[in-house]
């Protein structure tokens, strides 16, 4: 492989990471607002049927949400 198409490669593969790492952050932030534990519930249920990494995704994120919400109440 010649140098350029090392760069080449090298650059196109950062920038699918940051692309991920947006659409990462940009559904976080989507999903900021399910907060309770019954919107939360609510949500799960919807994508309880759902397989792939979209949806495992999705499962983290309210997860990560629902731990917030008990370490804010249990402060």
């Amino acid at each position: 492989m010649s140098t350029s198409q090392l760069w080449t490669t090298v650059k196109d593969e950062l920038r699918a990471r940051r692309e991920a790492r947006e659409r990462v952050a940009s559904l976080r932030a989507d999903l900021a607002h399910y907060r309770t534990p019954a919107e939360i519930d609510d949500l799960m249920a919807a994508v309880d049927a759902q397989e792939g990494p979209e949806a495992e995704l999705i499962r983290s994120v309210l997860s990560d949400n629902l731990r917030a919400w008990q370490a804010r109440i249990s402060a």
